[in-house]
């Protein structure tokens, strides 16, 4: 599930971004920082998402040693 959820958010966060340079194109970069805010929250969803498997992956790693 997390790894579905963390491509989700990686999709969610190039179509934000590609939709902001392209408005911010036409409209010259002006009155874009509501799209530059969600850009910037899907990235960052991203990464958390993407930093928390990688824990519960080191976690589980190291729970399956202990248990051998």
């Amino acid at each position: 599930m997390n790894n579905i959820l963390e491509k989700f958010w990686l999709v969610v966060a190039s179509i934000s971004t590609v939709f902001t340079i392209v408005i911010g194109i036409i409209d010259s970069f002006k009155g874009i920082t509501i799209f530059l805010m969600v850009c910037g929250l899907a990235w960052g969803l991203y990464f958390i998402r993407r930093g928390l498997r990688k824990r519960l992956e080191k976690i589980d790693k190291s729970s399956s040693k202990q248990k051998k």
